[in-house]
């Protein structure tokens, strides 16, 4: 069971367009629609190699504490990290896109209310 790296930040905003061209333009990345999401929601800001690194989603009025809505982290050893979690009483999400992304999800909060994402890459459910 490992975290690898920093798998994506998700940055939710109020001003979608002006959030995707802010990263485009300014850096450089590049926007693609995320696999299952609706395009004109959300929009995975890519890098020349083609990793996703931001994932921009919209939100209705800043109902977050800031712009930053999850960190997610690539990872292995679904069953251990579910059981690990759940063993020590936090509250888990999950979520399987592995039909559609290619991915099993665990979303837990840590103490100070950061959403922390999970992603486990692997192949279709089905």
């Amino acid at each position: 069971m490992t975290i690898s790296r920093i798998d994506h930040i998700n940055i939710s905003t109020t001003d979608f367009a002006a959030t995707v061209a802010f990263y485009r333009d300014m850096l450089g990345l590049v926007p693609k629609p995320p696999p299952g999401m609706d395009p004109e929601l959300n929009s995975w800001m890519v890098d020349g190699a083609g990793n996703a690194l931001i994932h921009v989603n919209t939100r209705p009025a800043p109902r977050e504490p800031g712009p930053i809505n999850h960190v997610a982290f690539a990872c292995t050893g679904y069953d251990d990290y579910l059981a690990r979690l759940r063993g020590a009483g936090h509250e888990v999400t999950e979520s399987d896109l592995r039909d559609t992304a290619g991915v099993r999800q665990i979303f837990v909060f840590g103490p100070e209310g950061t959403r922390v994402e999970l992603n486990f890459k692997e192949p279709p459910a089905s």
